[in-house]
């Protein structure tokens, strides 16, 4: 690590621990000095351990909202991480000590409390972005690529050009490749960089070059492969001297299906009760616009390639798919209704896919069905395509939340196997949280541009 590295990483560290540190401090201001003087029973001992609960909490939400990656991730994205992760905490702080009381507290306090973390923590990361420029200079790197040009992946790291500065690129075929002269003259370009991205090259140049990179200590930057995501969900077996993993590759275990099948039905019913007003407000807004039906419904792919009926809320106008043609929506689509504008940008023409989930047909996370039309397609181009379906379809998924909507075929197939690899109780939750943020970021809501089609429609398989 050079002396750059070691400050930056010194500065986040510092910033972590401040802002956790004040936010701490004013829960136990609030509690001690408000909450407790209410309660029945003061808090004694007790109080002090609720303090470092609520401090181990700020620091693991603020861990799975990404809200301490000050320098990875955008300054807004930052900040609304905050907010996310202090709104929830606070409810939950409310409710244990309305408890502990037996009875609801007054609101105001934690009320007042999360407004003043909400300042605190705009005000702070706006100086710490200020100061980690000071810090943070963009990376140079080499990018060496295959017989696949890689504009598309140039394209998004340039979106990042405070992080990222691609220097130099080199184009390196099969045909080309020798242990000779001009291996080591790649390699003498490699030691002028502090990393190298390697894209879609054969897997034993890649494997060479990333030894090589390993042993001069140089950050390497790779798509993975649909064989590299596999591996990664491998278990280790120490039962002999020599390394061994297995791969099981199945889907979920019969506890995993029973638990994630029961948290499904709790949350849609929850979910169906809770938001219930507010999609009977949007039907109502829907059949006054133009008097259509108000739902929308599509078959889509789920478990198994199995074939169900998907609701939404109707956001665009009456047979906006003439003669049952595909055509997929575009930024600006003059077909999307004013009431589908609003309802598309906050997610709310998903709620009826409550009562998919609630049915079976769907889990709350999961890789986000395929209508039959694109699975089929899809498939044609990359075999491995079916993989994602060896979990339910999802509400929201590791692709819907790491992606976006213009994300291409290949891309979503690999985001859905590492979800399908890595699956957890924890992962679930964590995207749960990580959608609630998502639905303020415009990037995640863009929609398909006429241009990317031929290119998700070009996808090869690796």
């Amino acid at each position: 690590m050079n002396k750059n590295q070691s400050a930056k990483s010194i500065f986040k560290f510092l910033y972590s621990l401040v802002i956790v540190a004040l936010h701490t401090g004013a829960f136990y201001y609030v509690l001690f000095n408000v909450y407790n003087k209410m309660l029945a029973a003061p808090l004694d001992s007790g109080g002090y351990l609720m303090v470092v609960l609520y401090c181990a909490g700020v620091v693991g939400f603020f861990k799975i909202m990404g809200a301490l990656k000050v320098g990875y991730n955008r300054q807004f994205n930052i900040i609304l991480s905050h907010i996310i992760s202090l709104c929830v905490l606070n409810v939950v702080a409310y409710l244990q000590l309305s408890l502990i009381h037996r009875s609801f507290l007054p609101l105001y306090p934690v009320f007042f409390m999360t407004v003043i973390q909400i300042v605190i923590s705009v005000i702070w990361t706006v100086i710490v972005f200020k100061l980690n420029k000071s810090f943070a200079s963009a990376i140079d790197m080499l990018l060496i690529y295959g017989d696949k040009k890689a504009e598309e992946l140039v394209y998004k790291i340039l979106e990042r050009e405070d992080q990222y500065k691609i220097c130099e690129t080199i184009q390196y075929l099969p045909e080309t490749y020798t242990s000779g002269s001009n291996f080591d003259d790649v390699k003498q370009k490699i030691l002028n960089y502090k990393a190298v991205i390697i894209y879609r090259i054969p897997s034993n140049v890649r494997n060479d070059f990333l030894k090589f990179c390993y042993e001069n200590d140089i950050e390497v930057y790779l798509p993975p492969r649909i064989s590299d995501v596999i591996i990664r969900g491998a278990k280790e077996l120490d039962q002999f001297d020599s390394p061994l993993v297995i791969c099981k590759n199945c889907s979920l275990t019969d506890s995993q299906k029973f638990f994630k099948r029961l948290c499904d039905i709790i949350i849609s019913v929850v979910g169906i009760i809770l938001s219930s007003p507010i999609m009977i407000a949007i039907a109502f807004a829907i059949k006054i616009y133009d008097g259509g039906p108000v739902l929308f419904k599509q078959k889509r792919v789920t478990l198994n390639e199995k074939v169900f009926e998907i609701y939404k809320f109707r956001s665009m106008i009456i047979n906006a798919e003439k003669d049952d043609r595909v055509i997929p929506a575009t930024e600006n689509d003059p077909r999307i209704t004013p009431v589908g504008n609003v309802i598309r940008k906050l997610r709310l023409d998903e709620l009826p896919q409550l009562f998919n989930i609630l049915k079976g047909d769907m889990s709350f996370v999961g890789p986000r069905p395929e209508r039959v039309e694109h699975h089929e397609s899809y498939t044609k181009l990359i075999p491995e395509f079916p993989f994602r379906t060896k979990v339910k379809a999802g509400l929201t998924g590791y692709a819907q939340v790491m992606g976006k909507y213009n994300t291409t075929a290949y891309d979503k197939l690999l985001l859905d196997l590492i979800y399908i690899q890595k699956f957890s109780f924890f992962l679930d939750v964590r995207l749960i949280l990580l959608t609630v943020k998502i639905i303020f970021m415009k990037e995640s809501t863009e929609g398909f541009k006429i241009n990317n089609n031929k290119e998700k429609n070009n996808e090869k398989s690796n």
